[in-house]
């Protein structure tokens, strides 16, 4: 079945950034709305919003820009990526009857109510579809480099709700289970997504791009109320994304034998230490006091580093212990 939805490869270049223009038009769209439901919750009462309008526009725009390139290179073809549009579009739909019969969902709801749980599956199967095509499958294009830091970006979308740099405040309260849990699962994913990238060749400066943009999504979560904490996640997404770009042309350079291993490890736990200097500034600008201890600090820069290591295996054969490609 997953055969028969297999898409036709995209060799144009000029395709590939409509692609690229439509998936940025697209998600942060969804991450605006998302602001809007931190901010401006009182001012939504209907489903038709501007931040919708940015949102389905976009989505509206990769729709077009599929259907042409489809027809351009006569690909008539129903695969995921006209799946994922179809289930997108019920998905819209059904939200808006969803918000016009229940009302506006707050707290963690928005992100599993059966509407959006349908928009959800229909955006990352759009986006496995612009992975999927890319002209060369032992290499990735931009376009697939995009896509992949939108996936990223989508599931910390879905996991919002435990994304620390969003809710760093958990660290100026004493709610310390909730708050080592942002960080532990965050750094983990991010170690995930480095094996995963790493196994299709990524050059190191596109490394770069997945972090960066994946932290810029984010970002957008405060621009319609808290420009300065936007500016911040941007800075230290900046920072991160530079560290993981080192650590990428050190994978590619050495003979280490647990290179895989290593390179996981520092991954979640650079992500550890880039959020322990975020909280420290943020406290520097008079955010609150840390109610953490030093040696608790340490250990969100120690133990992802544990489980980023484990992370690492998943990314060398079980038999010989060689790194996979």
């Amino acid at each position: 079945m997953f055969n028969k939805l297999s898409p036709v490869a995209i060799t144009d270049e000029k395709d590939r950034r409509l692609f690229i223009i439509a998936m940025l038009w697209f998600f942060i769209g969804a991450w605006i709305d998302s602001s809007a439901h931190t901010y401006l919750l009182d001012g939504i009462e209907t489903f038709f919003t501007p931040w919708h309008a940015v949102l389905y526009s976009g989505y509206g725009f990769s729709v077009l820009v599929a259907m042409y390139v489809k027809n351009k290179i006569k690909d008539y073809k129903f695969d995921v990526g006209v799946l994922g549009a179809v289930i997108f579009g019920v998905g819209g739909a059904s939200d808006a009857v969803w918000h016009t019969l229940l009302g506006i969902e707050t707290g963690v709801e928005p992100l599993v109510s059966p509407s959006h749980l349908m928009l959800f599956l229909g955006a990352f199967l759009m986006l496995d579809y612009v992975f999927t095509t890319r002209p060369n499958k032992n290499l990735l294009d931009t376009a697939a480099v995009v896509s992949i830091s939108t996936i990223y970006a989508l599931v910390m979308f879905i996991t919002q709700f435990l994304h620390p740099f969003i809710n760093y405040y958990s660290f100026f309260r004493y709610d310390d289970q909730l708050a080592a849990a942002t960080v532990f699962f965050h750094a983990m994913l991010a170690s995930v997504v480095f094996v995963y990238a790493v196994r299709f060749n990524i050059k190191a400066k596109q490394m770069f791009l997945v972090y960066f943009l994946s932290f810029f999504y984010v970002s957008v979560h405060a621009s319609l109320g808290d420009v300065r904490l936007m500016t911040l996640i941007i800075i230290f997404g900046t920072l991160y994304s530079f560290c993981i770009f080192r650590l990428t042309t050190w994978y590619y350079q050495t003979d280490h034998d647990r290179k895989m291993q290593v390179s996981a490890a520092a991954v979640a736990s650079l992500y550890g230490l880039t959020f322990v200097i975020y909280l420290f500034v943020l406290q520097s600008l008079n955010v609150g006091d840390i109610t953490w201890r030093f040696y608790g600090l340490g250990g969100l820069v120690t133990t992802p580093l544990l489980f980023g290591y484990m992370v690492g295996n998943l990314g060398v054969s079980p038999s010989t212990g060689e790194t996979v490609s």
